[in-house]
C-alpha cells in the first residue's frame, strides 16, 4: 500500500511540475508510470507477469528502464552536470561510493538494493541483494538516463549450509522456474520500483533547480 501511494504521489508530482514550467520533458516516462502504477494490485505472481509485460528487460538479461528527457532549448552542460551532482548528493548516503565514473558529459552512479527479496522459515532463509545503476548522458539539448539492476545476489541458509549466489534477472523467476522463487518474485518487483522512482526523482530534480541559463552550445544529434 505505501508503495502504491508513494507512486501516485510520484505521478502527480510530476504532473504538479509539468503544469507550472518544464525544462525537459519527457511523455514516455509519464506513460511508463501510468502502466506501472496498474501493476501494483494482486498476488507477486500476478505483478511479476503484468511487469514482464511492460518489457524491461535488455538484450544482457537485466532490468533495465531508460528515457531521453528533451530540453525545450539548447544548454549550459557544465551546468547541467552540476545540477546532476546535486541530485546525487540528495539520493545516495555516500556520493564518493556511489560515484562509478564521471567525464564532463557523462556520470554514473550505483546504490545498493537490501532485502528486496526475502523469505524466513524455519528451515530455511532466503535474502536477495542487488545494486542499482543509473547512468546519466547529456547532450545540449537532451539528457539519456539509464537505471539498470545488473544482477541479484542471493544469501541462503538451511540444513546444508549457508551459500551466496549472483544471476541474472533473466535466469530466475519469473523467467524460468527456479528455487527462491518467491525470494526472487520479491525481488524483480522491488527491482522495477527502485529503478523506476530513482529515474523519476531526477525528473523532478531537474526541472525544479535548473537554473536560468545564458550560455548556450552547438546541438549534437547522436542520440
Amino acid at each position: 500500500m505505501k508503495r502504491i501511494i508513494f507512486l501516485f504521489a510520484l505521478l502527480l508530482n510530476v504532473i504538479v511540475v509539468s503544469a507550472q514550467e518544464e525544462y525537459f520533458t519527457c511523455p514516455e516516462y509519464k506513460a511508463d508510470i501510468q502502466d506501472y502504477n496498474k501493476t501494483t494490485k494482486g498476488s507477486n505472481k500476478k505483478r511479476c507477469q503484468m511487469l514482464k509485460d511492460l518489457n524491461h528487460m535488455n538484450d544482457d538479461g537485466e532490468i533495465q528502464y531508460q528515457y531521453v528527457f528533451k530540453a525545450k532549448d539548447t544548454l549550459n552542460r557544465e551546468q547541467l552536470m552540476n545540477i546532476i551532482r546535486s541530485w546525487a548528493k540528495t539520493n545516495y548516503n555516500n556520493y564518493e561510493k556511489s560515484l562509478v565514473s564521471e567525464t564532463d558529459s557523462t556520470i554514473e552512479f550505483k546504490g545498493l538494493l537490501l532485502n528486496i527479496g526475502q523469505v524466513m522459515g524455519a528451515f530455511k532463509t532466503a535474502i536477495v541483494n542487488a545494486e542499482s545503476y543509473v547512468r546519466i548522458e547529456t547532450k545540449s539539448n537532451r539528457i539519456r538516463v539509464t537505471a539498470t539492476v545488473r544482477h541479484y545476489t542471493l544469501a541462503g541458509a538451511g540444513l546444508s549450509g549457508v551459500k551466496s549466489t549472483v544471476t541474472l534477472p533473466r535466469d530466475v523467476y519469473p523467467y524460468t522456474d527456479s528455487d527462491n522463487q518467491s525470494a526472487y518474485a520479491q525481488a524483480y518487483i522491488n527491482s522495477h520500483f527502485a529503478l523506476i522512482t530513482n529515474i523519476g526523482s531526477i525528473f523532478l530534480y531537474l526541472n525544479k533547480n535548473y537554473p536560468n541559463h545564458s550560455e548556450k552550445e552547438k546541438k549534437n544529434d547522436d542520440w
